[in-house]
């Protein structure tokens, strides 16, 4: 009689363990599906911000991976000049804000507010960050880039 409970106590708490074990590995694989497939610009082709006046939507099947991101783009050509050199194209300082990086901390920036300067795109999470970091753009910049790596807004990798 002992020994049946303690049977049917054991083989629940397999279940349960059992049951948990699988939940845990879909639930990341479905974390790992999500993230990979996470286009970098919201979309935006990074090549667009250079060679049109404003940023276009890149296309699924014209994707390429770099920089442990995924970059979308909106033709052929473009998809190849990133391929032919990525750190002309790639936003400086991984897309974080350049005024935030100026000031000391991390902030994402946003696809729609950029600035191209100096032939780099930047990005900002505000119009009035974009605002400010134009009022001295050359001491911010070199602010900002003293203190990305501390932020982990480094190189890409």
């Amino acid at each position: 009689m002992i020994s049946d409970v303690f049977y049917r106590k054991f083989v629940r708490t397999g279940r349960i363990a059992w049951c948990s074990f699988l939940f845990l590995c879909a639930a990341s694989a479905f974390a790992y599906a999500q993230e990979r497939f996470t286009y970098t610009l919201s979309m935006c082709d990074p090549v667009s911000y250079q060679v049109s006046e404003t940023p276009e939507k890149g296309r699924e099947d014209l994707s390429l991976s770099w920089g442990g991101r995924v970059w979308a783009f909106a033709n052929e050509g473009n998809r190849e000049a990133f391929k032919h050199d990525p750190e002309v194209y790639a936003p400086l300082f991984q897309g974080c804000d350049a005024l935030s990086l100026a000031q000391g901390y991390r902030a994402e920036g946003l696809a729609k507010i950029y600035l191209v300067y100096n032939q780099r795109l930047l990005l900002f999470q505000s119009r009035e960050h974009r605002a400010l970091f134009l009022t001295a753009p050359d001491i911010l910049l070199a602010k900002a880039q003293s203190r990305a790596r501390d932020v982990k807004c480094g190189p890409y990798q």
